[in-house]
This record gives C-alpha cells, sequence and structure tokens, in this order.
C-alpha cells in the first residue's frame, strides 16, 4: 500500500499544483474583473505579417509622448525610438564636372523583426495635487483636516491597478489596490473599508466610498495618494449587474468556503427589493459549492452578520476563484478574443498594450504566489459630529496602516521566486472529503503547496503535522501551525530523508478549518 500510497499523492500533486498554487493577481485583474476591457472599438484580429529585409526609410521625428500636469514617466518606460544611422558612401565619378560628388546617405538596416512582447503606453507617475477644502456657502469644517503622509517610493517595474465595484448607485461599495511587480513577478492586494474617514483633497473629509460620486475616479486616487501614500496607475471598475453576468458567461464559479455564512438575501433576483417579504435568511454551510452569479454576488457583499473588513477577504476570495477557474479553461490565453464579450460590463483607464503586459506575466505570478492584506484591527471606530458611524485610519506604531501598506510592495512571504515551495501532504482521516479541499485552500491562499495524499479514515484520529527535515529553520512553522490551530512545539519532527515531502498534515474530526483570516501572523518588519 506504501507504493500505491506515493503513486496516488504524485498524481493528485500534479492537479494540486495548478489548481491550489497562490494566484496571480494579474488573472484576478482580468478574469475576476471581465478581463479589464475597456470601452472602445473592438480589438484588432492580429495578422501574421511577412517581414524582409530593405533599406530603412530616413527616420521622422515621432511626437513626444503628453504628461499630464503633476505627472512623471517612470524609468522604465522611456519611449524608444529608431534613428537612421548615417555613412559617407562613395560614388562613381563621372568625367562630366556636374556629376554629383560624394553624398552621406542613410545606412541599408534590416526591418525591425516581429516580437510577442506587446508594447504599451508610457505609465505615468501619479503626482499629489494638494488643495484647500471647497465648502459650500454656509457649511464648516466638521474635523480637522489630516496632512498628507509621505508618498511610499514605488519599485522600478511596478504597476498599481485600482479595482472598483458598485450596485449603480452613486457610492462605491468594493475598493482594492492591487500591486504588481513586474521584476519578480510577483503581486499584493488590498482591500480598503468603505467605512474609511479620510481627507478627499480639494473636497472635505467623508467616507472614502463617497469619493468617486465627489469628484470621480480621480479624486478617489487622489485622495489614496493624500492618506496612504500610494500612487494609483489605472482603474476598472464593474458594476454588479455586470458582474453577475461574468460569473454566469463562465458557467458559474467553484469556491471553498471555509466559514460558513448566513445573511438575508432576495428569495429570487427578479423580487422587487423593497418588499420585506421577499428576503429570507439564506444559509452557506462550509465545503465546496459551485455559486452562479447571483450567488457569487451575495457571497462576495453580505456583511449584515459579519463585517466590512470580512466582507473584503470574501471578495479577494472569490476573485482568485475565479481566476484559477479562468487558467483552468485557457480564458488567459484567449485574451483578445474575449476583448468584445466583456468590454460592455467593465470601464478602464488601461491601455490594450499595458493588459497585454501583464496578462502574459499571469503564470509567472500564479507561481510564484500573491501576498493578501487587510486594514482590520488597524481603525478606531468614531461617530463624526453629523452622527455617522465611520472607521478612523490608525496610521502609525506597530501593526497599523503604514506598516500593512508598506507590504503592498513588498513579495509574499512563501515567494517561489527567491526559494523552494514547501509541500504539504494532506491525509484525511474523516469521513468528510470537503475537508481535505478546505484545508487544501487554506495552505495555498498563504503559499504553501497542498498534496492530497490516500485518505485513512479514523474516528480517533486528531489533527497532527509532522516535518520531515533535520530542523526547523526555513519551515514556516510558526505559520502552518496557526493554519491548523496547532501549537509550535505540537509539530513532530521526524528524521526520514525518504519522504517525498515537507510537512505531512493529519487531518482529524477536530479540524475546523474556519480561521481568523484577517489577523494571521506575518513576518516581522524593522522599524
Amino acid at each position: 500500500m506504501a507504493g500505491m500510497k506515493v503513486k496516488l499523492a504524485t498524481s493528485w500533486n500534479k492537479i494540486v499544483k495548478s489548481r491550489y498554487l497562490s494566484f496571480g493577481i494579474i488573472g484576478i485583474f482580468l478574469i475576476g474583473v471581465a478581463s479589464c476591457t475597456m470601452r472602445q472599438a473592438p480589438l484588432p484580429t492580429l495578422v501574421a505579417t511577412a517581414v524582409f529585409d530593405q533599406a530603412t526609410p530616413i527616420a521622422q521625428a515621432e511626437p513626444e509622448p503628453e504628461v499630464d500636469s503633476g505627472e512623471t514617466l517612470e524609468e522604465d518606460d522611456v519611449v524608444v525610438t529608431e534613428t537612421a544611422v548615417t555613412a559617407t558612401v562613395n560614388t562613381p565619378q563621372s568625367n562630366d564636372e556636374s556629376s554629383p560628388k560624394a553624398t552621406r546617405t542613410s545606412r541599408p538596416t534590416k526591418a525591425a523583426a516581429a516580437t510577442t512582447t506587446p508594447t504599451s503606453l508610457p505609465q505615468l507617475q501619479p503626482a499629489l495635487t494638494v488643495s484647500e477644502p471647497t465648502l459650500v456657502a454656509g457649511e464648516a469644517v466638521e474635523t480637522a483636516i489630516p496632512t498628507a503622509v509621505p508618498t511610499f517610493e514605488v519599485p522600478m517595474n511596478t504597476t498599481n491597478v485600482l479595482l472598483l465595484g458598485n450596485d449603480g448607485g452613486t457610492n462605491t461599495d468594493t475598493m482594492m489596490i492591487v500591486s504588481v511587480n513586474r521584476t519578480g513577478p510577483t503581486a499584493s492586494i488590498m482591500s480598503l473599508p468603505r467605512d474609511l474617514y479620510v481627507y478627499q483633497p480639494g473636497r472635505k473629509m467623508g467616507r472614502i466610498n463617497t469619493a468617486v460620486a465627489r469628484g470621480g475616479v480621480e479624486l478617489l486616487k487622489q485622495t489614496i495618494l493624500y492618506n496612504f501614500g500610494i500612487p494609483i496607475h489605472y482603474y476598472a471598475r464593474v458594476d454588479f449587474e455586470g458582474f453577475k453576468e461574468i460569473v454566469d458567461i463562465m458557467d458559474g464559479v467553484d469556491m471553498s468556503v471555509s466559514c460558513g455564512l448566513a445573511d438575508w438575501r432576495l428569495k429570487s433576483p427578479e423580487l422587487y427589493v423593497e418588499d420585506e417579504d421577499n428576503w429570507e435568511i439564506f444559509t452557506l454551510e462550509s465545503g465546496l459549492h459551485h455559486m452562479d452569479g447571483d450567488t457569487a454576488l451575495w457571497y462576495a457583499r453580505s456583511r449584515r452578520t459579519t463585517s466590512d473588513f470580512d466582507r473584503g477577504r470574501r471578495q479577494q476570495q472569490l476573485l482568485r476563484a475565479m481566476f484559477t477557474q479562468g487558467v483552468d479553461v485557457g480564458l488567459i490565453t484567449e485574451f483578445p478574443k474575449l476583448w468584445d464579450t466583456y468590454q460592455d460590463y467593465v470601464e478602464t483607464d488601461m491601455d490594450i498594450g499595458r493588459l497585454l503586459q501583464l496578462a502574459s506575466l499571469a503564470p509567472a505570478i500564479r507561481e510564484n504566489g500573491i501576498q493578501h492584506l487587510y486594514l482590520a484591527n488597524r481603525t478606531i471606530p468614531w461617530m463624526t459630529p453629523g452622527g455617522a458611524q465611520v472607521q478612523l485610519p490608525m496610521w502609525e506604531g506597530q501593526n497599523a496602516m503604514k506598516e500593512t501598506f508598506s507590504r503592498l510592495y513588498l513579495p509574499p512571504a512563501l515567494n517561489m521566486a527567491e526559494g523552494p515551495s514547501i509541500e504539504v501532504e494532506i491525509i484525511n482521516a474523516t469521513d468528510n472529503p470537503d475537508l481535505a479541499w478546505l484545508a487544501a485552500d487554506n495552505l495555498a491562499w498563504h503559499g504553501f503547496v497542498p498534496v492530497f495524499g490516500e485518505d485513512d479514515p479514523d474516528d480517533d484520529a486528531v489533527t497532527a503535522l509532522r516535518y520531515y527535515k533535520p530542523n526547523f529553520k526555513g519551515s514556516y512553522d510558526w505559520l502552518i501551525s496557526w493554519i491548523f490551530e496547532v501549537r509550535q512545539s505540537q509539530i513532530e519532527l521526524v528524521d526520514d530523508k525518504t519522504f517525498e515531502y515537507d510537512y505531512q498534515v493529519i487531518i482529524g474530526n477536530d479540524y475546523d478549518p474556519c480561521r481568523p483570516q484577517l489577523s494571521a501572523p506575518q513576518i516581522y518588519l524593522n522599524p
């Protein structure tokens, strides 16, 4: 049986590595929010073009890219233009004195070869435009306006994208910052609670989700830069009806729900929302679920029985699942063909060249991992003079917002681009097959590589961890022990060089996959 066990685990390993590795935010951006297509003419079909060796025509000056006031070009986005190289060419002399003498002629050069690397418009570096509050006649400043925080230096080859979602009304319900380091490549994603009470430059203090209604997406970008020091290069926005359509176009999405959820939901999507008799408590138990667009939207928006912070966690989880499914069925490689399908649902200010560049990084980012960040426990509940319940940012101090936003530019703790993966064999000793999948999902969320072993049912089994190395150096035992709610001292150190993986976890009947992800342990950062 031992040989069969290894064979089975190896077979599952191939499936799990493709399904449960940490998932690149590029794919989340492209698939999770409808491939981020823009509202413009359909993408033209690419046609193969023959390339001939020919003389290069005389180079003409190209116009410099326009740069908006307050914005600068990044060093990695310099526009390169070709210039004809000249050389002296001896022309045969004629006895006729009127014959032309030697002239400087452009040296023939080969035309540039076709390349598969997409080109894009230069990425502009946003700058903060600070101005005094603009008040309506008779209106007073309710609270003191904080000073702008220092802007974090954006690492080379990094792109920050703001993902937005709303219900068709004036306020923005969903806000996430996605930071992609194209050098790693790695990615991070952070959810912004909608009740954050911040200064909107040139306006006044208010909830962050009201910025778009007051001054468009540009005001929200400036608000994020002023209060959190993060420049936003691009945005993508989808309304909730469009989100449902996207999920349904994908034939639904498979979700690993570690924590059950119960909240109010319309009995049927077409019912009138203002009639309270049309509502009921809907319960989603812990386990594996296939969600249609309406269920996925309910899961992403629910917060009456939880919190806005937990809703942000579920939104990240849902987008990751959509990306995974999109990769599994090859949607990433079909990006150009999806342009027409999704352009009615999503708007963005990103050019197609940049979209294609980021999409090309998706497999590598998926392999290297993604970092999930939250602002839970980093705010102070407060009531405004007008009686509104809001959240005040805690910027300074240990585990405060400043430290959290600084992590946005760091690679994930378990970053496969910088070190070997840590593989964990899962042995399910329960009679519930979903528990093994939920354990795998929790492991992958934090960067471990889960591998399914052969089930070994045992009614008396309890959850246990074994580590098959000489010592715990580089084992991330502090993280995996938290995932399975096992003390670090309880991890068994096994000296067995023949074991194929790093860890083995026994899923016992005491296992609870619902962990407080918002307060998961993180690597300590030196102040």
